[in-house]
């Protein structure tokens, strides 16, 4: 890992030239590899973007009344099941990458090698969270609203996976942060030495920037004593849909087309329009954000009940 990350910023600097010059290309896709056992960057950065997520949704969701051990049981049901729908997403969106002469049965299975939609993934690990809240007869708003910045660091660590993939970049450019691709991954057609947009850097930039928004927005309305559940939610959904809906204009990947409107940028369209309707909708709801407080005996025997349903086998 160390010669690694040494390599990628020594690469940066070139003699009698100012810094940068460009993002270099990554020196290897791959983590570790012993004997036939391969671990890729991709996997350790989709990995830990989960982990610190999770630990940090368990906190958030303590704030609010809520049990990190029931956090820490949806979070691994919801990233497994939002991985798969993450994974049937793209598959759905470029089935000639899947199938195909040449290409082996197991391709739609491969995750390691890449391929990953986000909106799969989200929708797949909203519907499981509301279902797995609706059981235990939690509030899904005030849940999600808990997670909700989570995600958004979660998806920048992700971000980092592309790159090590190189992959999710966008079109030719001359600025000084423009990204290298190896040759043997250059697009067909494109001379040797072409920089390219690293939007996977602008969507991790992106990001970080609204998980300050959505801080900065759960403070205001906190201390207003205007925070209602679902608004943060909502936020997540308009803000990264937004962004996403702007960097489908740089990127150069092949998608289908409605109308000429690239296919994902029709679903951050969506997801813009989603994420204002749920904040208008959230407003006038006035859920609160917080779990009903309980008194100190109550409190208790709320805990140990909620501990003893996530550790029945049926209910896991």
């Amino acid at each position: 890992m160390s010669f690694t990350l040494i390599s990628v910023f020594s690469a940066l600097m070139e003699p009698g030239l100012a810094w940068p010059v460009s993002i270099p290309s990554p020196p290897s896709p791959v983590f570790l590899s012993l004997g036939s056992l391969t671990v890729r960057w991709y996997a350790v950065w989709i990995l830990t973007g989960m982990v610190v997520a999770i630990i940090w949704s368990a906190k958030r969701w303590e704030s609010r009344g809520g049990n990190q051990d029931l956090l820490w049981d949806v979070g691994v049901y919801v990233c497994v099941f939002g991985i798969l729908g993450a994974r049937a997403m793209a598959v759905a969106s470029y089935p000639h990458q899947y199938f195909g002469p040449g290409i082996p049965w197991w391709q739609p299975f491969a995750i390691w090698q890449g391929g990953l939609a986000i909106y799969g993934g989200l929708i797949a690990g909203l519907l499981t969270m509301i279902v797995m809240l609706r059981r235990r007869h939690l509030p899904v708003g005030v849940f999600i609203d808990a997670v909700a910045p989570t995600v958004l660091v979660a998806q920048s660590l992700g971000r980092l996976g592309n790159y090590f993939n190189q992959e999710v970049y966008g079109s030719a450019t001359t600025l000084p942060w423009g990204l290298r691709i190896a040759d043997a991954n250059l697009p067909s057609g494109v001379a040797s030495g072409t920089l390219f947009h690293p939007t996977f850097l602008y969507e991790i930039l992106w990001n970080l920037i609204g998980v300050g928004v959505i801080l900065g927005y759960e403070h205001y309305r906190k201390q207003a004593g205007k925070l209602y559940a679902w608004e943060l939610a909502a936020l997540y959904f308009l803000f990264y849909s937004a962004g996403r809906f702007a960097l489908e204009f740089v990127r150069i990947d092949f998608q289908y087309t409605v109308l000429g409107i690239r296919w994902f940028q029709i679903v951050a369209g969506a997801g813009v329009l989603f994420g204002l309707i749920l904040l208008n909708v959230a407003r006038r709801w006035h859920q609160p954000s917080q779990l009903p407080r309980l008194a100190p005996h109550e409190a208790e025997t709320k805990s140990e009940t909620k501990v003893s349903e996530i550790t029945k086998p049926e209910n896991r």
